[in-house]
């Protein structure tokens, strides 16, 4: 037994003593190879990395410090015959060894010392563009190779990737960006970096064509909870977004501005970001969209967002507020089975006064310093699916309770009940004054206008005017549909009284949210009576285009047939309600047999039809109708018969007439309210 005992003990040493003995070995081998082997295996990565982006990679010397410190001397960038991209002088990184196992690289600690990234561009050559179109190669041949992309899983990739790439402890001595794009040039440099127990401060001098600012930036980054938090604000004068103002010569800026992001999956769940972004006083300045600054007192987003394997979602928990107010959207954008969109918005009780105080200042000029009274409700609701247009579900409605109009802004729109001067503009520039009164004697009173005319001109431009109260949904709605598959602003949808508004009160107005003033201006006219029907179609039937230099229906007649408007045919009134959308192609209306061309015929046809059901024209009138005129007004002289603007011109103006004619119609029943 005790020979045996003595054996086993003698056993445990042989045991305990090689296990030492390979442990040395292997610490002693780690040693001695693991720099050959770590240069090794980074030769192969950037092997890889240079073959499928087109690069050279290099560095002095690359070690360990320790048993999982890297260290990399002169690692530099340079895409092949461009400049050189990137230039570190120092990294050094921890990382976690058990995490290899997984493949995944996450970083304890960062060190960069010395870093320089130069982007040079000069019209399409350049020294970074190259890795946007690789990429978008790469995903684009990912996405033909499988049936299903998972895109809430890529986006939980892409976060871990950035927060374990970035670590909670991380040091950075002068870094530096420099931008020289065509004749533009920035410069961003970071003197210090320190991220410590998750915290970081630093100052950002930036330089864009011998303008400097400096921003203080400073923010909380858990890379363990996949959490950043950063606010940024001005030394000296608001933050100015870089770049943006050289490239399409536009100004975005603000006094200071805040993030919180926070990015979560758990297993078999869609990835779910939240966070809040903050910005004080934000400014936007561009020729296009308004003539004046575009200022907020403040503008924040709560945002709640979920990103499944085939759609992104924002719940209604998400918040989006500018000064005053807010509102809860719902948003929905899916790929399986078919792409399709989905925004929805119910907002009731705003209270008023803040809604029209919360306007963009230099958005609503005409609108400014209005007083009311009473709260607003506003429902919207847009499904589509992309590949079925026609399917488009679009309703949007705003209502108000106890709503009043205390006192006028900027503008009073009620000026328009009595005699006054209209001016319209061509490319911008006024052409003329108009008097829009008896004091004119071309203006005509509704009553001393033709039933002919006024109906012809009603049926084509909008049908529904005497019922609606300043839109016609269906109309907008269809209109969406037409530029959404033309994929181009083909055709808007505008009622009467729409027209009116950007007509008399934005006609200077020429910027992409002017469509938001208008509608908000005709609501306001329509909703408060603030116009009758009866005058806001007087004074459109006496402003509007007809003609070079021509405006109103009186000119019109005197125009194209030397008579009073009093005496037109009916042949001749619809002639001029054909010329209402389009008046410059008035000149091409007749082929070289003087007849008019057929996609006219066609309009005769059916808005003559239109007038006989609603009971606007006789049986009488309609079976005696033919499209025929004789011009013996100056428009004689204009009409080109030898030649045609090119075919899908005409297309378009045919199509144009007749979806325009489809929409504005409506049946006897609904007539007979």
């Amino acid at each position: 037994m005790h020979y045996r005992l003595v054996n086993k003990r003698i056993t445990l040493k042989f045991i305990a003593l090689t296990s030492v003995a390979l442990i040395v070995l292997l610490v002693i081998a780690f040693f001695t190879l693991r720099n050959p082997v770590l240069r090794h295996l980074i030769d192969i990565r950037f092997q890889s990395i240079e073959k499928h982006y087109k690069l050279h990679l290099s560095y002095s010397k690359a070690s360990f410090s320790g048993f999982r410190t890297i260290i990399l001397k002169d690692f530099t960038v340079v895409p092949l015959q461009r400049d050189t991209l990137v230039q570190i002088n120092d990294i050094n990184l921890s990382f976690k060894p058990l995490a290899l196992l997984s493949r995944d690289i996450v970083i304890t600690n960062l060190n960069l010392e010395e870093t320089l990234i130069s982007l040079t561009r000069k019209g399409s050559e350049s020294n970074y563009l190259f890795l946007i179109e690789n990429q978008a190669d790469t995903t684009l041949a990912a996405r033909s190779s499988t049936d299903v992309t998972d895109y809430g899983l890529q986006v939980s990739r892409v976060m871990n990737g950035l927060f374990n790439l970035v670590p909670s402890e991380t040091s950075i001595h002068d870094f530096r960006i420099k931008a020289e794009i065509d004749t533009s040039y920035l410069e961003m440099s970071i003197p210090d970096l320190d991220i410590s127990n998750h915290l970081f401060r630093t100052t950002i001098y930036m330089e864009e064509d011998s303008l400097m600012a400096i921003w203080n930036v400073e923010g909380l980054l858990d890379s363990d909870h996949h959490k950043l938090d950063i606010s940024v604000k001005g030394q000296d004068s608001k933050i100015v977004i870089p770049f943006i103002k050289n490239r399409w010569n536009t100004l975005i800026a603000f006094d200071s501005a805040s993030i919180s992001f926070k990015c979560e999956r758990k297993r078999n769940e869609p990835t779910h970001l939240m966070g809040n972004v903050y910005v004080r006083a934000p400014l936007l300045i561009h020729a296009r969209i308004s003539p004046q600054d575009v200022k907020l007192q403040q503008s924040e987003i709560e945002f709640d967002i979920l990103i499944g394997n085939s759609y992104i979602e924002a719940d209604s928990s998400t918040f989006i507020s500018f000064n005053k107010i807010g509102f809860h959207p719902y948003f929905k954008y899916s790929i399986d089975p078919e792409k399709a969109i989905d925004i929805r918005i119910r907002e009731e009780g705003i209270n008023a006064q803040d809604f029209f105080e919360s306007l963009p200042e230099g958005l609503f000029t005409n609108l400014e310093g209005i007083k009311v009274k009473g709260t607003l409700n506003f429902n919207l609701a847009f499904q589509m699916e992309f590949n079925q247009p026609d399917s488009l579900f679009f309703e949007s409605k705003l209502t108000s309770t106890g709503f009043r109009i205390k006192q006028f802004g900027k503008t009073n729109f009620a000026y328009i009940n009595e005699p006054f001067i209209y001016t319209p503009f061509e490319n911008g520039m006024p052409v003329r004054e108009i008097i829009v009164g008896e004091a004119n004697p071309n203006y005509r009173k509704l009553n001393q206008i033709p039933e002919y005319l006024k109906y012809a001109i009603l049926t084509s431009e909008d049908g529904q005017f005497y019922y609606h109260e300043g839109f016609i949904p269906d109309a907008i709605k269809q209109s969406i549909i037409t530029n959404i598959k033309e994929k181009r602003f083909a055709r808007g949808g505008s009622t009467i009284s729409m027209q009116l508004v950007k007509n008399v009160f934005l006609n200077r107005s020429k910027y992409i949210t002017r469509k938001l003033e208008e509608m908000l201006i005709t609501w306001l006219m329509e909703s408060q009576n603030i116009v009758t029907k009866d005058r806001i179609l007087e004074v459109y039937l006496n402003i509007i285009e007809t003609g070079p230099m021509t405006y109103g229906v009186n000119e019109a007649a005197q125009f194209y047939f030397h008579k009073d408007v009093s005496k037109l045919t009916l042949a001749e009134s619809i002639y001029i309600a054909s010329i209402v959308p389009r008046p410059k192609l008035f000149r091409y209306s007749f082929d070289k047999e003087g007849n008019l061309r057929d996609y006219l015929s066609n309009y005769y046809s059916l808005v003559s039809g239109k007038m006989l059901s609603r009971g606007w024209i006789s049986e009488y009138d309609y079976e005696h109708l033919s499209p025929e005129i004789i011009l013996r007004g100056p428009a004689r002289s204009y009409i080109v018969t030898d030649s045609v603007p090119p075919e899908d011109v005409i297309i378009k103006e045919r199509k144009g007439l007749l979806d325009l004619l489809r929409l504005n119609i409506f049946n006897r029943k609904k007539d007979s309210k």
